[in-house]
């Protein structure tokens, strides 16, 4: 009987501490691409890398932070939107699809 109290409890510890802290997200040093079409040129792709329970929400967030990065570095933009977002479950990631916007 304390064996299977002892296991239950080290289930139920190791289930609380995954799910607590497994919201990750990176871009593992990928950069924006661009998008290989003919339609627009301000427009770039690029993965952010998901773990645990972080979803699309979460990695806006690292997407906000490297496209900042990726204006600070091209004067001619201002601003960014997203075009679309894709989510992939193996391996978790979120691509995005995002145009930059010139000064005018």
């Amino acid at each position: 009987m304390k064996l299977r109290m002892n296991m239950a409890t080290l289930i139920c510890i190791a289930t609380l501490s995954t799910i607590t802290s497994g919201c990750t997200s990176s871009s593992y040093g990928n950069s924006f691409a661009p998008v290989q079409t003919n339609q627009s040129s301000n427009q770039y792709t690029l993965k952010i890398y998901t773990g645990g329970f972080a979803g699309p929400e979460y990695a806006k967030k690292d997407l906000d932070v490297e496209a900042k990065k990726f204006i600070a570095l091209h004067e001619e933009y201002v601003d960014y939107k997203i075009i679309s977002s894709k989510f992939q479950l193996i391996p978790s990631g979120v691509t995005f699809v995002v145009e930059f916007i010139k000064e005018s």
